[in-house]
């Protein structure tokens, strides 16, 4: 487990000092993956530091397994460190060492034997899917390759919380995919606390069991998953909600912006609200997936009926509906008024 407490970083003193980090409270529980997320010089980098004690807090407390590194005097700290493993946004490999030499240097500053050493790598590559390229060079292996052997190497001391620091970005969307069910499944054959540093919005829909949005060095918002995703008044549940482009509504339809506003979104709910409504709904566009085993997500509808009675069936159906305005050449997108643009987060 990890547990932030106040954590605060402030860069410089007296008038001109900067503060980062601004009393920051987070726990992540073995098991669980908490992604943070947040624009940019929102202190993203800075908390991913923080965490892993490559940067010292100015105050507050980092507390792993109950223990708090950041109150460690240097030498204590070296070894504490060891519970924390880091996966960077470059692997940040050796690239005249092979796979297995890359993975085998912690164990090897640590003085751990060549026997053990040797079957310790070879138990890491073949959990990330590479025992075959063992003898490989960093150029001889794919960008999502190399952040395997880099994710190989974060788990070699045996670390109870792993970090990962922008670790998909620049990956295409497909090994993103692969490495996001990577993670997921070494968080649940390992019981990792994991905290996952990314501004890639449809990437913690994939990983996230929760998330939190940095802004400003203060978190502003977190909860679960599901729990933000249901709220329409959820900034960072808009953000991960996607809204793909919708077909024009026929004439003399309105069309209407809905987004699952409830656990208990019945999956016939088009049926419902067209039956109790006494007209037909056209489906214009939907993304709905699952978190969790609840269904959430968007979808856009065209139909003829008064406002008040639709947003009224909407309602009792669990979903939040808003009609949208037709002018201009993206009507969906202003039906939720600065849902992206909100988060302009790069």
């Amino acid at each position: 487990m990890i547990t932030l407490k106040k954590l605060t970083k402030v860069y410089g003193n007296g008038p001109g000092a900067l503060t980062v980090l601004d009393n920051l409270d987070i726990e992540v529980a073995p098991g669980e993956i908490l992604a943070v997320t947040g624009p940019s010089g929102a202190g993203k980098s800075t908390l991913a530091q923080c965490i892993g004690l490559l940067e010292r807090p100015t105050s507050g407390q980092v507390i792993v397994n109950g223990e708090d590194l950041a109150s460690l005097p240097e030498r204590r700290l070296r070894v504490a460190r060891r519970r924390i493993g880091t996966i960077f946004q470059s692997a940040s490999l050796l690239s005249r060492s092979t796979a297995a030499q890359n993975v085998a240097l912690p164990l090897q500053y640590l003085g751990v034997t060549p026997a053990e050493t040797k079957a310790r790598v070879a138990e890491l590559l073949e959990r990330v899917g590479l025992a075959h390229r063992a003898d490989h060079y960093p150029f001889e292996l794919s960008g999502g390759q190399r952040q395997r052997v880099g994710i190989a190497r974060a788990l070699a001391l045996r670390p109870s919380v792993l970090l990962s620091d922008e670790a998909t970005s620049g990956l295409d969307p497909e090994t993103t995919l692969s490495m996001v069910a990577l993670l997921r499944q070494l968080r649940d054959d390992l019981d990792l606390a994991v905290v996952f540093v990314t501004h890639e919005m449809d990437t913690v829909l994939h990983v996230a069991d929760t998330a939190a949005r940095l802004e400003d060095g203060r978190i502003v918002e977190q909860g679960r998953l599901v729990d933000l995703v249901t709220d329409h008044d959820s900034v960072l549940g808009r953000a991960l909600q996607p809204r793909p482009a919708a077909a024009a509504p026929a004439p003399g339809s309105t069309p209407w912006a809905l987004s699952y506003d409830s656990r208990a979104v019945p999956a016939d709910w088009l049926q419902r609200v067209s039956a109790e409504l006494g007209e037909p709904l056209a489906l214009l566009a939907a993304s709905i997936q699952s978190i969790d085993g609840t269904s959430t997500g968007t979808a856009t509808v065209g139909l003829r009926a008064p406002a008040h009675q639709a947003a009224a069936a909407f309602a009792r159906q669990g979903l939040h509906a808003v009609p949208v305005r037709t002018a201009g050449p993206d009507p969906v997108s202003t039906a939720v008024p600065r849902a992206t643009e909100e988060l302009q987060w790069a």
